[in-house]
């Protein structure tokens, strides 16, 4: 007599077994999915906001230029607020993107931030730096004079000193301008951005001590 037993609860063992295995396999590959599509949406956000506070902070750079022409010095602090709030807003979605990257692909910490500031080359401007304006010392006294002669010596001074600085006041205003043209710029890497925008508000200093 021939049993139909076998070996059959064995082989049903052993495939549901496959199966369990391949299912968890599906589930592991669509939860890496699922991972991967989140970081890439994240990158994503930290793109469009690196996109947008680079726009905004060129706009502050137009209206800073406008300022400048106009001498408005109590306004200028205002629009370096603004371009601060959105270098912070940058840096924190930068973080971001660094521990999403490592999660990616491994990434360690960038070798070459620390040398962002170094290869952006921040220029620097003091008074130092600026022409200096004239003095009667400077004046070249013929000798005998008549009060005429004297007048006129110091209309040439005047006029020499109001040059000086004029011309002190554009060299820091053009200072200004580009700092923070460039700390937009370098929106992207925060470490240099910070580095010009603390020259920028040296920068305002020097220009306000210029304009007064």
């Amino acid at each position: 007599m021939t049993t139909t037993y076998g070996t059959t609860p064995d082989a049903e063992v052993q495939g549901d077994r496959e199966d369990d295995d391949l299912n968890q396999s599906l589930r592991n590959i669509e939860q890496a999915v699922r991972t991967a599509q989140r970081a890439f949406d994240e990158i994503g956000r930290c793109n469009q906001l690196l996109a947008h506070a680079q726009e905004s902070g060129e706009k502050a750079v137009q209206e800073l230029d406008v300022v400048l022409r106009r001498r408005e010095h109590a306004a200028v602090p205002a629009l370096l607020d603004r371009l601060d709030a959105l270098a912070a807003e940058v840096a924190r979605s930068e973080a971001d993107r660094t521990v999403v990257r490592r999660i990616l692909f491994g990434e360690e910490e960038d070798d070459e931030l620390p040398d962002a500031v170094g290869a952006c080359a921040v220029p620097r401007l003091t008074a130092d730096d600026l022409p200096r304006i004239p003095t009667v010392h400077d004046v070249e006294d013929p000798g005998d004079s008549t009060l005429e002669d004297m007048w006129e010596r110091d209309q040439a001074l005047a006029s020499r000193q109001h040059e000086v600085r004029r011309e002190r006041t554009g060299i820091a205003a053009d200072h200004l301008r580009t700092v923070t043209a460039r700390a937009v710029d370098s929106y992207g890497t925060p470490a240099a951005t910070a580095a010009l925008l603390a020259e920028a508000r040296r920068a305002y200093e020097l220009w306000v001590s210029c304009v007064r």
